[in-house]
């Protein structure tokens, strides 16, 4: 995979892929998700909003533009079936906001609800 800013190698660093020379990473998405959760001590969702910005960048992995948008305060480009691509400290950025991303609890009331057809299927 090469990055989509410079166009040098990326490598592999842990669950991410780093590139050298712009200090920015490839990160899948379900990767983000467990990052963002483990910042978070929670489940949470990604609230994935349209950016509007002046470049287009291709996917590391097929190659296809990627989207732009935002979450939370940082604008970052994407790949819905690949990954999300962070410039420098954008990463670091963004799982400083993780807890914005927390999911809501379920009602009590729907929390019941499932586990008394659960017991009924099991029993």
């Amino acid at each position: 995979m090469t990055c989509p800013k410079c166009k040098q190698e990326l490598d592999e660093a842990g669950r991410t892929f780093r590139c050298t020379t712009c200090d920015g990473a490839w990160v899948r998405e379900e990767v983000l998700v467990a990052m963002l959760e483990q910042s978070a001590s929670t489940l949470v969702a990604l609230p994935w909003r349209a950016n509007e910005e002046d470049h287009v960048r291709a996917c590391p992995e097929c190659a296809a533009a990627m989207q732009t948008v935002a979450l939370g305060d940082v604008a970052l480009d994407r790949c819905a079936q690949h990954g999300v691509w962070f410039d420098a400290a954008e990463l670091a950025a963004l799982l400083g906001q993780a807890k914005r991303f927390r999911t809501e609890p379920a009602s009590r009331e729907s929390h019941v609800t499932l586990r008394s057809r659960l017991a009924r299927l099991f029993h």
